[in-house]
């Protein structure tokens, strides 16, 4: 049967390239039978090459994993597959820099299992292009796609309605004592268990007959969670028995918890319901599919080690990639002793990784051995393309594999291309089979669409029998495609209904009730930092027929504390608006439906309370101090590519921006929140304040109209550059600043307006904010602002200014040095400093002054090249 094939060669792809001693013959067998269990499958070294990281697998294994298929009643019983136990320890790959000491535990460079690794590399790089050439090619013909999308939807909707799976014991983690040996690092990801079943309508485990038209799906994921050790044990010494029982060891789960660890995530529960109706788009009444996944809470806790470590294996990272060309060059032999090797190294990592590749890649022999290994690899490749699968001499194909270790990934894609182009040119026929998803055989995708005149009819009958029968229909049998078309509901004249645009297909909801951050100086001490959030509830939703996707997000509560001082915790900030609304709500879609824009962003707050806590934000600051600057490579070069090209615009490609650019419907809402800040850096209830009311905000966007409807008198270079811009309005409104002494009532006065506390009134603002909506042009700014000031009121006088100033001096700011080590020891050294301020001579006496600026009205102009 065919379904045996595509599993074998399914697993053959996710598996085989990725474990040492899967026996694929016996994996066939087992299939066939129906029963496929596979046990202590050992993960290879190079298993995370496609991820481009420096790091290498010492010890990995796939403890066991088993599939039941039933083949005599595939759409009926349940199809089980279970994976027991997943054990990876990685290690880095590569040494880290010449300025730090030569490590020798690191996996060692091995010039042949090198080169075995690229190649294995650039064949799967060479797949995936071939892949993704046909997939590019089969998007061509739409008429056809329907019904092949038709057939795999009902087909995958068919196998997942009884499917099972069950994912228990895995441990994932690093380990690395290169950074400091005194102190080994390891980090690490654990799962208890993670589960998927099918159930009825009331959540209970069963399995579906034939009748059942919608399927209800269970998830629970149980105890996963993230560590972050600290001078932790190291397991790579030991043997590769000893780190799996290790591994194995160290899953934390529902009843155990491994309490030596260091977690930046403490262990997440969650569930998840799913229903699906796959004749919902017939019926139109009920999405086709809609998950609900609740958390109950994500905890996330970081300390000062962990966080140095962190910016510690960033560096060494960089420094790993960094070293990555010169590593094969590298003696292993210590440097004190040995200088004339470590020259000898230096000066060949530059001339050949540098030198001599430029000056080869130059020379005239070298471009001709160039175009004539390319020129031969071409032909070879045509006579494989002309051959029949399986045929193509042994000598041929040894030729083909010997060329493709000498060139790069783009020279044998585009060597590729050209032997295709040459073979349909000339009228022959590619005799090779169309690569399916899943297999490694050589493509021949642009043969679907050219040839010569003579061979039109015969095409178009082949074409015409590919329509009836592709994939792995064109591999059954009539008996089987009879079954197999009746148990899905499928036919062969079905075809994709036009849905209504209002028609929303998926829905997920997500529901995390309670999430806290917190920062702390070590384990167990006080935390000098926690946020939590509670209600945190999004909602995506897609509507296929008018290619629309819509997020609603909102966050019900959201408190903020600090460091405990004096006996009590600080708040830091509080939710003070509504209760009956959420405290942020945002709203982003795309094509929405009431809008003639392409996007739409909604985003709408309450109003929040925020106190200045001194010891807090001066240990914040102690906190993320490294003492050296970070200065990642890997960063700096990430930048640098994405730099363009200047490129100097015409008024026709300004018009065909302006014409084809998204239209943006933006609107964000801001209640007005206020800050205090007390004095001696401590909030209490007789404390004297200042009060900084930041007013409420909206930010609008501008309508300019429909972009794609200019007149015809909408010519000129200056009008077509005036529209070249995204326009947004942004208002300010009740901005107000006051100083409030010991006792007196600022809420009173804040909200009245106009009070002896003042200092600054409520003003209003108004800015026009543009965009150009073209990157690189030296002519038009890329923002411009202007802006209008209606008002500005001040109230000052003597009292109020030298009781400002003695508030802002009785605010310890950040030390410099980082002696204390403690919260304790901060707090003492914290509560002593004091900034030098300029005080003011006590001959200086004003009486009160009220100040009235722009009463008529004032604006002011900007322009940020």
């Amino acid at each position: 049967m065919v379904f045996e094939s595509m599993v074998s060669d399914l697993l053959n792809r996710f598996i085989g390239d990725y474990v040492e001693n899967l026996d694929k013959s016996q994996l066939k067998i087992g299939i066939w039978g129906g029963n496929v269990v596979l046990e202590n499958l050992k993960v290879k070294e190079n298993a995370l090459s496609e991820l481009d990281v420096p790091f290498k697998v010492k010890a990995g294994q796939i403890g066991k994993l088993t599939l039941k298929i039933p083949w005599k009643n595939l759409y009926n019983d349940a199809v089980v597959a279970t994976l027991d136990g997943l054990y990876l320890l990685v290690v880095p790959g590569a040494t880290v820099s010449q300025l730090r000491t030569c490590p020798y535990n690191a996996i060692k460079y091995d010039a042949a299992k090198e080169e075995r690794y690229q190649q294995e590399a650039k064949q799967k790089e060479l797949q995936r292009i071939e892949e993704a050439l046909l997939m590019a090619a089969r998007r061509e013909k739409p008429q056809k796609d329907e019904k092949k999308d038709t057939f795999a939807e009902k087909l995958a909707t068919q196998v997942i309605k009884n499917l099972q799976v069950k994912i228990t014991s895995i441990h994932i983690r690093y380990e690395d004592d290169i950074l400091d040996p005194q102190q080994p690092l390891s980090m690490g990801v654990t799962l208890a268990e993670l589960s998927l079943q099918t159930t009825d309508e009331n959540w209970k485990s069963c399995i579906l007959n034939e009748a059942a038209r919608i399927i209800y799906k269970l998830g629970r994921l149980e105890c996963l969670c993230a560590y972050w050790n600290v001078n932790s044990p190291i397991f790579y010494k030991g043997s590769w028995e000893e780190i799996l029982e290790k591994l194995k060891d160290g899953i934390s789960t529902k009843d155990q918890e491994i309490k030596d660890y260091q977690y930046i995530f403490k262990p997440i529960f969650a569930s998840a319901k799913m229903v699906i109706n796959p004749s919902a788009e017939i019926e139109l009444k009920s999405p086709k599919a809609s998950l609900h996944l609740e958390v109950q809470n994500v905890a996330v806790e970081m300390t000062r080690p962990q966080y140095l470590t962190m910016v510690d294996l960033l560096e060494s990272i960089d420094c790993m990639v960094k070293n990555g060309p010169y590593r094969k060059f590298r003696p292993d032999v210590p440097v004190h002793t040995n200088a004339k090797h470590w020259w000898k190294y230096s000066m060949n990592s530059i001339l050949d990784v540098h030198i001599r590749r430029f000056n080869q890649m130059w020379s005239w022999s070298n471009i001709r051995k160039h175009r004539l290994t390319l020129k031969t690899y071409r032909a070879a490749y045509k006579a494989k393309l002309l051959t029949p699968q399986g045929k193509l001499r042994e000598d041929q194909e040894k030729q083909i594999q010997d060329l493709e270790k000498s060139l790069d990934v783009f020279n044998i894609t585009l060597a590729r291309q050209q032997a295709q182009m040459e073979v349909i040119r000339s009228g022959q026929k590619v005799v090779a089979k169309k690569a399916v998803a899943g297999q490694k055989q050589g493509g021949g995708f642009f043969s679907s669409f050219f040839g010569r005149k003579e061979g039109k009819k015969k095409e178009q009958e082949q074409e015409t029998q590919e329509e009836e029968g592709t994939g792995i229909e064109e591999l059954m049998s009539a008996d089987e495609k009879a079954k197999l078309y009746t148990a899905i509901g499928y036919s062969g004249s079905s075809h994709n209904l036009a849905l209504p645009k209002q028609y929303v297909s998926v829905v997920v909801t997500f529901k995390l009730f309670r999430t806290s951050i917190t920062v702390r100086e070590e384990p167990n001490v006080p935390e000098i930092l926690k946020i939590q959030m509670i209600d945190l509830s999004t909602t995506v939703s897609q509507r296929p027929g008018a290619q629309a996707i819509k997020v609603e997000a909102a966050l019900e509560h959201w408190y903020v504390t600090g460091l405990e001082q004096q006996g009590a915790v600080p708040s830091l900030i509080a939710s003070v608006g509504d209760s009956t609304s959420s405290l942020l709500s945002i709203l982003f879609e795309v094509n929405p439906e009431d809008s003639v824009a392409e996007q739409l962003l909604r985003v709408h707050s309450q109003p929040v309370e925020i106190i200045y806590d001194s010891l807090t934000v001066n240990s914040m600051a102690e906190f993320f101090k490294t003492g050296k600057g970070v200065d990642l490579e890997v960063l700096t070069s990430a930048t640098l590519s994405k730099l363009e090209e200047i490129k100097d615009k015409t008024a026709t490609g300004l018009s065909h921006i302006i014409e084809t650019r998204k239209i943006l419907d933006l609107k964000i809402d801001l209640k007005p929140s206020y800050l205090l800040v007390p004095k001696s850096g401590f909030y209490q209830a007789k404390s004297d304040l200042m009060i900084i009311d930041f007013g409420s905000l909206q930010l609008v966007s501008v309508d300019q109209g429909n972009p794609q409807s200019l007149s015809p008198s909408f010519s000129s270079l200056e009008e077509i550059m005036d529209r070249a811009y995204e326009k947004y309005s942004l208002e300010l409104r009740s901005v107000q600043v006051l100083y409030s002494k010991s006792g007196e009532e600022w809420k009173t006065a804040r909200q009245r307006g106009s009070s002896i506390q003042h200092i600054l009134q409520p003003m209003d603002f108004s800015l026009q904010l543009a965009k150009c909506m073209v990157e690189k042009d030296t002519r038009m700014p890329r923002f411009k602002v202007s802006g209008e000031l209606p008002l500005l009121h001040v109230k000052i006088s003597d009292q109020k200014i030298q009781g400002v100033l003695d508030l802002v001096n009785s605010i310890p700011l950040p030390q410099r040095d980082s002696t204390p080590s403690t919260p304790t020891q901060k707090m003492l050294c914290l509560s002593e400093a004091r900034p030098d301020v300029l005080g003011l001579q006590s001959t200086v006496l004003l009486d009160a002054l009220d100040i009235g600026v722009g009463r008529g009205g004032s604006s002011l102009d900007a322009v940020f090249v």
